[in-house]
């Protein structure tokens, strides 16, 4: 049994505490900035890590990217673990579906009823979270978040450090950028470079039904 401790300690702290455990990890604490909603132990900041080494066996970060503030924050720890050499593993839902041949790599995270196609490769510390689809042969960068109900066709390219929100839908074969942001139901008809933003568009009336003429009156 591995003994995994957490970096962050919100709401998806929760989640991959959950899945850590149906893993048959054993989730020992935390560390983030304040405590927060994880009813595990909480062990201050990040930085003590380095001295509570003897107290876990690999470390897992429970937080996800939901905008270039947290993006930045989220690559700057994997950085910092690396550098200080901390082990991590990666976690995959039972509750999930992973297709044959699937890559992949230590740290990242598969959330409940994620659907992992045929030879899909996820990199370090990336995260797919409930519900989201990542198609055939899609290769997915590092330190990415792919957030619930998101959809990757087949063969697409996600660089590193990038978010695609919530209902996002990319087509296949699409290649998206390091450091990009794909807004909550946007949709990817073409590649998109590096450093950008992708927004849905906003909805539109097309058309009305002409109301129809009034009655004669009820008056006498």
């Amino acid at each position: 049994m591995t003994r995994l401790l957490l970096i962050g300690g919100g709401g998806f702290a929760k989640e991959v505490a959950e899945i850590a455990e149906l893993c048959g990890h054993d989730v020992v604490g935390y560390v983030a900035s304040a405590p927060g909603l994880l009813d595990k132990p909480y062990l201050g900041l990040v930085e003590a890590l380095v001295g509570a080494r003897d107290r876990f066996d690999a470390v897992a970060v429970a937080f996800g990217i939901v905008d270039r503030k947290t993006a930045e924050a989220r690559a700057g720890i994997i950085r910092w673990i690396e550098q200080q050499r901390l082990p991590s593993v990666p976690l995959v839902s039972p509750h999930a579906t992973r297709s044959r041949g699937v890559r992949i790599e230590d740290g990242a995270i598969v959330a409940h009823g994620a659907i992992l196609s045929v030879d899909c490769a996820l990199g370090a510390f990336s995260i797919v979270n409930s519900g989201a689809i990542v198609g055939h042969d899609a290769v997915v960068g590092r330190n990415v978040t792919i957030a619930p109900a998101a959809f990757l066709g087949g063969g697409v390219s996600i660089g590193d450090d990038t978010l695609i929100g919530p209902g996002v839908m990319v087509l296949q074969s699409r290649k998206v950028g390091s450091r990009v942001i794909a807004g909550v139901g946007a949709t990817v008809l073409r590649d998109v470079p590096d450093g950008t933003i992708v927004l849905p568009k906003a909805s539109k009336v097309i058309g009305t039904k002409k109301a129809g003429k009034a009655g004669p009156s009820a008056e006498a």
